[in-house]
């Protein structure tokens, strides 16, 4: 039996609240909108692929159905509690599944600079029983990989929009950082100052 992918989680479900133009994930990039985009990036670097949604999650599961049709929408009925009820909404059904993933990839659905290469790079650099985070500009950022149960235990620990965050804080000798500058950029769109990097959005700050 063929092992099973790596699995990416693309987190998907927040309100947009601080950046104030609506969810993040329908956020409009190259004719097509960011959960999208992020969703492909993980199936070009070999992975199944679950995109966890929240406010406006039928007109994302049009999208992906549209422009990503491999990747699974999960719906998080708290996504107000923050990222750690979006992570945990995705840990579940792989820790129930028959064959869970080796290696799971966390990703922002607000990174547009993170594309297919970054997300092979960390998983070819990945060991079990490690974890493996994208180095931006010399500092620890996102993308994530984690081995399953390691995941399974961050989104236990998670509280608030926290997301794996206490947990790596409390097994930083596990984490290995894999430079990425090379590949992408790390920059993620919280603020509305934030969209005079992303003249791809196509919005005027």
């Amino acid at each position: 039996m063929r092992p099973p992918l790596p699995h990416a989680i693309v987190l998907a479900a927040g309100r947009g609240v601080r950046l104030g133009r609506g969810p993040k994930a329908l956020l409009p990039w190259k004719g097509e909108v960011l959960a999208t985009r992020a969703a492909r990036a993980a199936v070009e670097a070999g992975c199944s692929v679950t995109v966890v949604v929240g406010p406006a999650a039928r007109t994302v599961r049009s999208w992906l159905r549209s422009r990503c049709p491999a990747a699974h929408a999960v719906e998080v009925r708290e996504a107000h509690r923050g990222m750690s009820a979006s992570l945990r909404a995705a840990v579940v059904p792989l820790i129930v599944s028959d064959a869970p993933p080796r290696a799971v990839v966390v990703l922002l659905v607000d990174q547009p600079g993170v594309g297919a290469a970054v997300i092979r790079r960390l998983l070819a650099a990945h060991r079990h029983g490690r974890v493996t985070r994208a180095a931006w500009g010399g500092y620890p950022g996102n993308p994530i990989v984690f081995d399953t149960a390691h995941l399974a235990a961050a989104a236990a620990m998670a509280e608030g929009d926290a997301g794996a965050r206490a947990w790596i804080a409390a097994h930083g000798h596990l984490v290995d950082v894999v430079d990425c500058d090379d590949l992408g950029r790390g920059d993620d769109i919280d603020e509305p100052a934030d969209l005079a990097g992303w003249p791809e959005l196509g919005f005027t700050p």
